[in-house]
């Protein structure tokens, strides 16, 4: 099994993982035992979210000092842990340190992942294949929400957490058995005899002579030398579009995953019709993030970034004077490709801007700022709705971070498939 087939399959698992919590909130407000306000529950959402800071941050410096595998196992075992524990949590507080430790897994694996990806695809072809793997968040977050809308009702929010343990049980050990290090990695790190031993080993068509030159004295380079590489004068108006770019992407992405259900309660429909417009969100974060990651192979990323979010904003507007049914799913299905679709866009636009010495270093810390505003999310959105306002202002709540998404990354560098680095 292919590391590309590998990683869209654990972030399949990585996003019924994070979006099966807005599919439970409903579920959770209604514990008899509990007695969650929305506010109380947007906050243990926003603790998953701090954990994803932690890990992406930690993790991503991390796999650039240690190597891919190690950092890959690690962060799925710990996601993968994490989930099991969130179902048999007995008090609210428990599940917010449950969702910590899910968070810290999600967000490791993350930029380590797309490391892993991006070094092991032909250049021409890096945005498609981030494109694919990425989506397979939005694919599994699409699964929670039609596996909670199966479930819920006969067998309760535990069972939707509980099988999240499967990527430990199944997908680990061959990760551990059939994958091989990152040969970027190694040949960064100076380790070329071990590069081509490894090639050699798994009979990859790699030319060992067209990588990159490691580093003086055979080392990978420091946590802090890896970090502090991203503020030169070279990088350092990129890191900074990147970093705030997609923390206003993420507190659209995440208020919406994890409120829309309740909004859509709140808008009059069933929670049947409610789970039914997350699964449109996450499949138009599929199909936006295929299409425009195609384009983005032949034009380079930016465009269909900035063309995301407009689409985005254009689209809640819409949905804030509440169109006929039919309209409305097309709608959610455009703000997911607004959102989500294009963070996966983002997240290939990361991994071919910065070189390998520092490739997980800067995913890493861009999706780490980032989650400042996936910590946002999730209270920003529980404020908006506890609040007594109407439900199209619930839509406006949300244009103000895709907006800001939008200027952001008008900053932002233009990269093409040319100028990318192994």
């Amino acid at each position: 099994m292919s590391i590309v087939a590998i990683c869209t399959l654990l972030m399949i698992f990585e996003g019924y993982d994070i979006f099966s919590y807005g599919v439970v909130v409903p579920a959770l407000l209604a514990h008899p035992g509990w007695a969650l306000t929305p506010a109380y529950a947007g906050l243990i959402g926003s603790a998953g979210i701090f954990g994803m800071l932690v890990g992406a941050l930690v993790v991503g410096v991390l796999t650039d000092r240690l190597g891919r595998k190690a950092m890959f196992v690690g962060a799925v075992a710990l996601f993968s842990i994490g989930m099991a524990l969130c179902a048999w949590a007995p008090t609210p507080e428990a599940l917010l340190a449950c969702r910590v430790l899910v968070g810290i897994g999600s967000g490791g694996f993350l930029p380590t992942a797309l490391a892993f990806v991006v070094e092991s695809t032909p250049a021409h072809r890096r945005n498609f294949v981030v494109a694919v793997v990425s989506s397979g968040v939005a694919v599994g977050g699409a699964v929670a929400a039609v596996l909670g809308a199966a479930v819920l009702p006969a067998l309760g929010y535990r069972f939707v957490f509980l099988v999240g343990l499967l990527p430990l049980i199944v997908l680990v050990p061959i990760v551990v058995a059939r994958v091989p290090e990152s040969i970027s990695y190694l040949v960064a790190a100076g380790r070329v005899d071990e590069a081509r031993a490894t090639v050699a080993r798994h009979r990859l068509a790699i030319d060992i002579v067209d990588a990159p030159a490691g580093p003086a004295g055979g080392q990978p380079p420091s946590a802090f030398g890896a970090f502090a590489s991203l503020f030169t004068r070279e990088h350092l108006a990129a890191t900074l579009v990147f970093w705030f770019g997609t923390a206003f992407c993420m507190v659209l992405i995440f208020g919406a995953n994890t409120w829309l259900p309740a909004i859509m309660l709140a808008a009059g429909y069933g929670l049947t019709s409610s789970l039914g417009f997350l699964a449109a969100l996450n499949l138009g974060v599929v199909v936006g993030s295929l299409i425009t990651a195609w384009l983005a192979d032949r034009r380079g990323p930016k465009m269909f970034v900035l063309i995301g979010f407009a689409t985005c904003v254009l689209a809640l507007l819409t949905l804030a004077h509440r169109p006929p049914a039919a309209l409305t799913f097309l709608l959610v299905m455009l703000v997911g490709f607004g959102a989500g679709g294009t963070q996966n866009l983002i997240n290939s636009y990361l991994a071919i801007y910065y070189g390998p010495e520092h490739r997980g270093t800067g995913v890493g810390a861009a999706l780490a700022f980032g989650r400042i505003g996936g910590i946002v999310g999730p209270i920003y959105g529980g404020l908006v709705l506890a609040g007594d306002v109407s439900t199209a202002m619930h839509f406006y709540a949300f244009v103000v971070p895709a907006a800001l998404a939008l200027l952001t990354f008008a900053l932002g560098p233009r990269v093409t498939v040319a100028e990318a680095t192994p």
